[in-house]
């Protein structure tokens, strides 16, 4: 990546890598170590290759003429990142809020950690809550939507620590704007900050992760409005959905090689890190929030702490959760939107034609989501622990 201002060069084709889990899983173990072993992928495309005569994971037989596609792996990606010690973390906007509080969590995990932020008064706020003395934390200014500032940051991240194995996509413009009454600015933002940017920080980073082979990880931090339309954020929603089909199309795409993708989909989270500290956001005793805000709430307000949810975002990612949920409240809700799906079903109808169904064997069925289902139910002694 230059830091020069240069277009940043082409991501490196996923693609080649499920070639070569094909190649492997064709080839056998025996002799598919020194394909991937160049690439640095030989433990999980041999951790994913199912033994020999195993069934394919139920895909339809592909129609003459197609290239048949590479057998089903036989677990979910095993975590690239279950050691977070010592590791490099990058998460955008990250001076309060959401992103503060992962940033937190990352620290106390022993991650190195990189904040983005854009206002300096609310950096210096939050540089505090880093104990002991702010060491390993290291900001960067950064604008999410500039492509380029994305290739500057990698490179200032490089020059400090020398890798970068996790990027949470945090930052978020949250538009109350309807899509029957947003104008296209709104729309423009909304689509630049919570979807664009995710794509702006694969693009950069995906190449330099699969590079180095350490394990790396994306986190982006959707919503449950990306799972939920549940309020009016006609916009909002649109894009936080977007972000989850982002990560979820992602974990097709990188199954086999050293780096996971998670979708963050909280509920409500306090904003304020300060928050039982017995002192003061310094930040918003120099900018206190209008009076309707301070009334609205007698006493603190009653979203999820900040530093909670971050050990959470963490503990999702030793684990390679592909969804990442820590408010059970909004379950019920998100239930009844995939039943009204189901329950849509034309089941009256007539038999899909055969050849039809043939012709569309490649898309009736994505595996990832059996083998996340699966992975799910193994058991857990805790969300909130950073450490396998």
């Amino acid at each position: 990546m230059s830091a020069k201002g240069n277009s940043p060069r082409p991501l490196l084709d996923p693609d080649r890598f499920a070639i070569e889990r094909r190649r492997f899983l064709a080839e056998g173990a025996a002799f598919g170590g020194g394909i991937l072993a160049s690439l640095g992928l030989s433990r999980y495309a041999a951790a994913q290759a199912p033994a020999v005569g195993a069934a394919t994971g139920g895909r339809p037989s592909m129609p003459p003429g197609l290239t048949p596609m590479p057998p089903e792996p036989a677990v979910s990606q095993p975590a690239p990142l279950r050691d977070l010690e010592g590791k490099v973390a990058y998460i955008t906007a990250a001076s309060d809020g959401i992103g503060l509080g992962i940033a937190r969590a990352a620290s106390l995990a022993g991650m190195k950690v990189c904040i983005g932020y854009r206002n300096p008064e609310r950096l210096a706020a939050a540089l505090p809550l880093f104990q002991p003395g702010n060491a390993g934390v290291f900001p960067i200014k950064h604008d999410v939507t500039d492509r380029q500032a994305w290739a500057r940051v990698l490179e200032s991240i490089k020059q400090k620590y020398g890798r970068l194995h996790l990027v949470v996509n945090n930052a978020g413009d949250k538009s109350w704007a309807r899509v029957s009454k947003a104008t296209p600015q709104q729309w423009d933002n909304a689509v630049a900050v919570n979807f664009t940017a995710t794509f702006n920080s694969v693009a950069v980073c995906l190449p330099h992760m699969l590079e180095h082979g350490e394990g790396g990880h994306f986190v982006v931090t959707s919503s449950m409005s990306g799972l939920l339309p549940g309020g009016p954020l006609g916009v909002y929603t649109a894009t936080k959905i977007a972000v989850v089909g982002l990560m979820e199309a992602l974990r097709v795409e990188l199954e086999g090689t050293t780096v996971g993708t998670s979708a963050f989909c909280p509920g409500g989270v306090n904003t304020d890190n300060w928050i039982g500290t017995g002192k003061e956001d310094p930040y918003l005793v120099a900018h206190p929030p209008p009076a309707a805000f301070r009334r609205r709430f007698k006493g603190p307000p009653p979203g999820m702490d900040p530093l909670e949810a971050g050990k959470r975002v963490l503990n999702g990612v030793i684990h390679n959760d592909l969804f990442i949920i820590t408010h059970p409240e909004y379950m019920p809700g998100a239930k009844q939107r995939f039943d009204a799906m189901l329950d849509s079903e034309p089941v009256g109808d007539k038999p899909p034609p055969e050849a039809r169904v043939r012709g569309e064997a490649r898309v009736l069925h994505c595996g990832i989501y059996k083998r996340e289902i699966a992975h799910r139910r193994q058991p857990r002694k805790s969300f909130l622990s950073m450490k396998v």
